[in-house]
């Protein structure tokens, strides 16, 4: 997942006991484990039923509608009302996210032992908020619909991993206009449905778990003229409804009286309502719940902290019990366009004359990350912690760049998203090229068009900075989307236009194996990659700081989702 596209986003982490009022931080680690999982979910300690929580955050969603959705903030309030074949779920005893059946019975069947077949069987008693029945064939038709050239806005790993192909439009196109009911590499047997896929991948539990697999009932479906409405009230499976919806101002969220907790080993429907105010700045957030008066004393801030007023967050005591605090799945990177500075000594000694400190105080400090020596975050199984290019106190050795350069004084073009952010990082990292020998020009780009100005192999800039989080905590959707070149130019995020066959290979084979034999060698082929071919700097492993309410508990930071999760919440 790409940083801006969650409303300041991040994936995957344990969660530990942070304060008495049930509020816990994402941990450093996470070691997914996978479990047949079976409802009602086990009660949350001391929790009570009713009330009203209110989530504050600034933006409105860009999609509800469970096939486009691919946004943290969005998924977790689309976990309330929206179900899928699998969930991660935290146990707060272990610390570990744990792969669990949501409509499926269990995490999945691989019924061949080669991670080409995955077969799950839906729940008894899986009902809409109409009270009609959950089919295997309206999540089959979910997934048709996720091929929709108009509706790309979601995951793409379950249509190329049936169809085999990076253009899966070109197999087969959902459907409407004339196409079927069920994609391609599908099969529906009553409460059965099977994935038959082009090619071994053993993560399908977890790509399960995305909304790709959410299920949509075709006989009620609007048509692609209308696809908007599933936007305002997606088919609810969950706990919650959508009861009203104004865009831009305020989503509530009702019971759905045919949810049935015996069916759903994962969330609670404690609060009688959820209620998502938009509008409010994080700085206006933050000052509220800081107040903690009236009706604030029962919401949490979505949008994080802003940097102007960690300090007096962190210096007040009594708001210690009510912080909101983990690692985000994302890490920072400064991308070097390896197709424009395609000398590996040069990419090196960026590697080693940028700034990172001075980059992680300009975004805000220790609070809203870590210095990166990695690929992979911490957060992600098999991390293991490395530097390639180690400088004193991390903030950069510029005469160990100047030697790599030897006469050398390269020309370099940075490109950065034009806000109060990307032009504060911007004075650190360029000043610290600087000293090292490079001749720097920086572009500020709109924010609103930065990440599609740079994914075009021709863009005009040498280096620009990005964030990217796992979809789930392996390796599988970090290094892989970073760094296949077959698929620059074809919807990939491979910002660094890296195109080595032999690397390709490599992540296709890992991508083949079980994910825990997997695992340390995601974190090896880590390695390499900064070391052979050093296509960027790892700049920032990204955290959240958010506040809630003194009457709110059991809100957690999750680092799987990169968002504050609300499935335990409740009101006392």
């Amino acid at each position: 997942m790409t940083a801006h596209r969650v409303l300041r986003w991040a994936a995957a982490g344990i969660a530990v006991l942070v304060a008495a009022t049930g509020c816990t931080g994402g941990g450093r680690r996470a070691e997914p484990a996978r479990s047949a999982g079976s409802g009602p979910a086990e009660p949350v300690p001391g929790a009570k039923r009713g009330g009203t929580l209110t989530i504050l955050q600034q933006d409105d969603f860009d999609h509800l509608d469970p096939q486009r959705q691919y946004v943290t903030h969005a998924n977790a309030v689309d976990q309330l009302m929206v179900r899928t074949l699998t969930m991660l779920k935290n146990d707060p005893r272990t610390g570990r996210q744990l792969l669990v059946g949501d409509l499926a019975t269990d995490a999945g069947t691989d019924v061949h032992h080669d991670g080409r077949t995955w077969r799950y069987t839906l729940r008894d008693g899986l009902r809409y908020a109409d009270g009609s029945a959950v089919t295997a064939a309206d999540v089959a038709y979910g997934v048709a619909r996720s091929f929709t050239p108009q509706l790309a806005d979601g995951p793409h790993y379950i249509q190329q991993w049936l169809t085999g192909a990076v253009d899966y439009r070109s197999h087969y196109r959902g459907p409407y206009h004339g196409g079927g009911r069920i994609p391609p590499g599908v099969t529906v047997s009553g409460r059965t449905i099977t994935f038959h896929l082009a090619a071994p991948h053993p993560d399908f539990g977890y790509a399960a778990s995305l909304g790709t697999t959410a299920p949509i009932p075709a006989g009620t479906d609007p048509g692609l003229a209308h696809a908007d409405r599933y936007d305002t009230a997606p088919p609810a499976t969950g706990p919650y409804r959508v009861s009203k919806y104004q865009r831009g101002v305020r989503l509530t969220l009702v019971r759905n009286r045919y949810w049935d907790p015996r069916t759903d080993p994962v969330r609670h429907d404690y609060p009688d309502r959820i209620v998502v105010r938009i509008g409010a700045d994080p700085r206006q957030q933050t000052d509220r719940l800081i107040a903690d008066e009236g009706a604030d004393r029962y919401a949490v801030s979505i949008d994080g902290v802003p940097p102007d007023r960690v300090d007096a967050v962190l210096a007040d005591r009594s708001l210690r019990s009510r912080e909101v605090v983990g690692f985000w799945p994302f890490v920072t990177y400064l991308m070097i366009n390896t197709r424009r500075v395609s000398d590996v000594a040069e990419r090196r000694a960026i590697n080693y004359a940028v700034d990172k400190a001075g980059y992680l105080d300009a975004i805000g400090g220790p609070t809203h990350g870590e210095v990166a020596s990695t690929l992979l975050s911490p957060t992600v199984l098999g991390f293991d912690r490395y530097d390639a290019y180690p400088t004193p106190g991390d903030a950069g050795a510029p005469a160990r760049a100047r030697r790599l350069l030897g006469d050398r004084h390269p020309r370099l073009r940075y490109a950065y998203p034009n806000t109060s952010e990307g032009r504060a990082a911007a004075k650190p990292l360029v000043a610290s090229l600087r000293r090292a020998g490079f001749r720097v020009a920086a572009t500020a780009l709109d924010p609103v068009d930065f990440y599609s100005d740079i994914a075009r192999p021709g863009n005009g800039y040498d280096l620009y900075p990005v964030s990217w989080g796992a979809d789930w905590p392996t390796g599988t959707t970090v290094l892989p989307p970073l760094f296949d070149g077959t698929a620059i130019g074809v919807g990939g995020n491979d910002w660094s236009l890296l195109s080595v066959p032999a690397l390709t290979d490599r992540l296709h084979a890992l991508s083949a194996e079980p994910t825990r034999t997997a695992a340390a060698g995601w974190a090896a082929l880590d390695r390499d990659i900064m070391r052979r071919y050093a296509p960027c700097v790892p700049l920032v492993y990204m955290k959240n700081l958010s506040l809630a309410g003194s009457r709110v508990h059991g809100v957690f930071q999750s680092g799987t989702a990169g968002s504050p999760l609300f499935y335990d919440s409740w009101l006392g």
